[in-house]
């Protein structure tokens, strides 16, 4: 069983951070235009909410690393953190 278990140690797995969220008409959607600026439901500097599928994994900042944006976790959610305690 361990060698099952190690074989799944170097999957990839897609991970989402998600911004914030906003909502729009149909009508709005089709109007969109390059340069549109649309709002979301969260404010600058707050915590980013990290998914791997639809699970929740974790919360973080927003950063920058070598010109690319990143982000700092800050909590863990999940199972995993749930064996760390133990």
């Amino acid at each position: 069983m361990p060698n099952t278990i190690n074989m799944l140690l170097d999957v990839n797995v897609p991970i989402t951070v998600q911004l914030g969220r906003t909502r729009m008409s149909i009508r709005d959607l089709l109007k969109m235009k390059k340069g549109l600026v649309v709002r979301l439901d969260s404010m600058a500097g707050e915590p980013v909410d990290v998914f791997i599928s639809s699970k929740m994994l974790a919360k973080g900042e927003i950063t920058v690393v070598d010109d690319k944006m990143s982000v700092r976790i800050s909590q863990l959610y999940g199972a995993r953190e749930k064996f760390k305690q133990l």
